[in-house]
């Protein structure tokens, strides 16, 4: 039976759907601010030094004011730091930067690797390495931060996450509020279905996440799951920072 009033309602209707749209940026912005504040609190209360930044552009500058003029810096591999764009300011501070890929051990040295900057000599390949562990700062990513105020790092050998538990003067740590997690659980989930996939990408390696897009706890000799870093707690005697970004950065 037709619905006449109905009929009639619908033949001038003026709602679309398109008039329930809010606005996303600002409601991410929102929900970024409110969730990484208290990912920063958890973080002070294990003995950080924390804080948020809405953007990249902010964040480059509380990094950059973390970072003394002349200062030896060292980049463990990380698109969250590369999406910062610190090479010009730090050139023009003065400063010596020294990444992961140039950070090769002997055995390294000898394999050889793409990729990565082999050193005339194995000696200056050494002292290379020497001055990456012993930065005055040293700045890498994290593939997760919990709520809970805790920072969980897998690695393939162990360079981008050896700087960041023990060696330089400062450590500071980016992460994108993609990276904050309810916990440690989560963040091992949020490794072996997001951040390995996506890295073995970027490495062009075969390992199963790649087609599966999930760890199947491989043995395959691409591995990079290799090293898991937690910290629970500020390391003892560390001047250690972790700048959170309201943006989704990194893998």
């Amino acid at each position: 039976m037709e619905n006449k009033e109905l009929e009639a309602l619908l033949a001038t209707w003026s709602v679309h759907i398109a008039d329930s749209r809010r606005d996303e940026a600002d409601i991410r912005r929102r929900f970024y601010a409110a969730k990484g504040s208290a990912a920063v609190q958890a973080l002070e209360k294990n003995g950080f030094a924390a804080q948020y930044c809405p953007s990249c552009q902010e964040a480059a500058q509380a990094v950059l004011a973390l970072i003394p003029p002349k200062a030896r810096v060292g980049v463990g591999d990380s698109h969250t730091v590369y999406a910062l764009e610190l090479d010009a300011p730090l050139a023009a501070m003065g400063c010596q930067v020294i990444p992961g890929q140039a950070a090769m051990s002997g055995t390294s040295y000898d394999l050889d690797p793409p990729g990565h900057y082999r050193a005339p000599s194995r000696d200056l390949a050494r002292a290379l390495l020497a001055a990456y562990l012993t930065a005055d700062v040293f700045l890498l990513g994290a593939n997760a931060v919990t709520m809970t105020g805790e920072l969980v790092n897998v690695d393939g050998v162990g360079s981008r996450v050896v700087g960041g538990i023990y060696g330089p003067d400062r450590i500071v740590v980016v992460a994108g509020m993609n990276k904050v997690v309810p916990d440690e659980g989560a963040a091992r989930e949020r490794i072996a279905f997001i951040a390995a996939p996506m890295n073995n990408l970027k490495y062009h390696r075969e390992c199963a996440c790649v087609k599966t897009g999930t760890c199947h706890g491989c043995s395959s000799p691409d591995r990079i799951c290799n090293v898991t870093t937690i910290l629970h707690k500020r390391p003892m005697r560390s001047d250690y920072h972790v700048i959170l970004v309201g943006e989704s950065l990194g893998f």
